[in-house]
């Protein structure tokens, strides 16, 4: 009897211990803490980037962009230039993306062959004129500043579904302060408890229906050090998808 008394004890206090656990848990202070860790994070590679825009549209026809992208460290943050092109003699979209800390990105975007040194020749977006195509792809402007981990609202979101890809996640739910029909409403993002980085979202409409699928393209160990191989979108709207595929053959070359 003392023993299945000891026994019955033991399961008492773990039933205990997990339901303090579930009180202690408070899912919209977790989700702010993990949004504002996730926010320090550059987008794929930090620093200087090559990388194609691979693209399938609906029809079948393939398309290919060339991104550059440079990155300058600034005293509360730093700054992103994109340079994308269909080839050498094309205009370029020039996109500015500024992430100072305690503010959502600012979004500066222009056309012209030749990087413009005019301060009137790029036009300033807000977040919802930034909810557009870039370089004929799936991927949006926001998509590139990672806008969604600056709404307001930011979750940990329960999921029956804890593994994307193999990994073991955390579910973050980031949901836009105003209910406009243009662009994403909510975005569900997981977070590798590993390594802390986005392995799969998922975008939804005001309507709750998904618009895009976004996931880790593969990865690559180059001395040591696992990069990515891409970033891919499922348009399931438009019913298109697009690659970001980056070249790490430079990180490889480097002494």
């Amino acid at each position: 009897m003392k023993k299945w008394s000891l026994v019955f004890l033991g399961l008492l206090f773990a039933g205990f211990l997990a339901c303090l656990t579930s009180l202690c848990a408070d899912p919209i202070r977790d989700g702010q803490a993990l949004a504002k860790e996730l926010r320090s994070v550059q987008l794929g590679i930090p620093g200087p980037i090559t990388a194609t825009f691979k693209i399938r549209k609906r029809d079948g026809t393939r398309i290919e962009h060339y991104v550059q992208k440079h990155t300058e460290q600034l005293e509360n943050g730093w700054r992103d230039l994109f340079q994308i092109s269909k080839d050498s003699n094309a205009e370029s979209e020039w996109l500015w993306i500024n992430h100072s800390a305690g503010v959502s990105p600012s979004y500066k975007l222009a056309v012209s062959r030749e990087l413009p040194t005019a301060p009137d020749a790029f036009r300033n977006l807000n977040s919802e004129q930034a909810m557009a195509s870039i370089g004929e792809s799936d991927f949006w402007i926001v998509d590139l500043g990672l806008d969604f981990l600056h709404w307001p609202d930011q979750r940990i979101f329960q999921s029956k579904i804890k593994r994307r890809k193999g990994v073991a996640c955390k579910l973050l739910e980031s949901s836009r302060p105003t209910r406009s029909l243009i662009g994403y409403y909510k975005v569900r993002s997981w977070i590798s408890i590993e390594n802390g980085g986005i392995v799969y979202a998922e975008a939804f409409d005001i309507n709750d229906r998904k618009m895009k699928v976004f996931e880790v393209a593969g990865v690559e160990k180059i001395e040591g050090v696992w990069y990515l191989k891409g970033l891919r979108i499922r348009n399931l709207r438009d019913k298109s998808m697009s690659v970001l595929e980056f070249d790490n053959k430079a990180i490889k070359t480097t002494p």
